[in-house]
């Protein structure tokens, strides 16, 4: 028999400098792997990962080196969380709302370039959103990747069929 599995938890602390968020990547991506996601799936959530780092040190801190982007990774047998959190210096607070960026009035320069980062993010994870923390104490930006079983698998693969 099996034992169940376990919550664990990987807290990750990054300079809040570009080309850190890589180290934020593959660390889930070495996460996901030991949870048993898929190559594509794990493509997708280090994609995710970047993009959120990146924004956090972008955004969120105004590139302040001598802060930190914190990561915590939460793997229960159900689901991969990530919490990507920020000391919240940025020139105003993160959106509530996620549009779709209209590439083509981008390219035509009738559109602010950017924008895109959360929306890749929205379509690649089951979930994404801010979060408000009780202390003030910066943003938070909380992802969730659900497990598949082979149930599941099998279901989504009849279902696309």
């Amino acid at each position: 028999m099996k034992p169940p599995h376990t919550r664990r938890v990987v807290e990750l602390k990054i300079p809040n400098e570009l080309g850190y968020e890589k180290i934020a990547r593959e660390t889930v991506g070495t996460v996901a792997k030991r949870l048993g996601f898929d190559d594509e799936r794990i493509a997708d959530i280090k994609l995710a990962i970047a993009e959120a780092c990146t924004n956090a040190i972008s955004y969120g801190s105004q590139t302040d080196t001598r802060t930190k982007i914190i990561v915590v990774l939460t793997a229960d047998e159900e689901k991969l969380e990530i919490l990507v959190k920020d000391p919240g210096f940025g020139d105003s607070p993160p959106p509530t709302e996620v549009t779709v960026p209209d590439i083509h009035k981008m390219v035509e320069g009738k559109a602010k370039l950017g924008g895109m980062g959360l929306y890749i993010i929205q379509e690649l994870v089951d979930k994404a959103e801010f979060i408000q923390s009780g202390d003030d104490n910066g943003n938070q930006f909380h992802m969730v990747i659900y497990r598949m079983n082979d149930e599941d698998i099998e279901f989504n693969a009849a279902k696309s069929t």
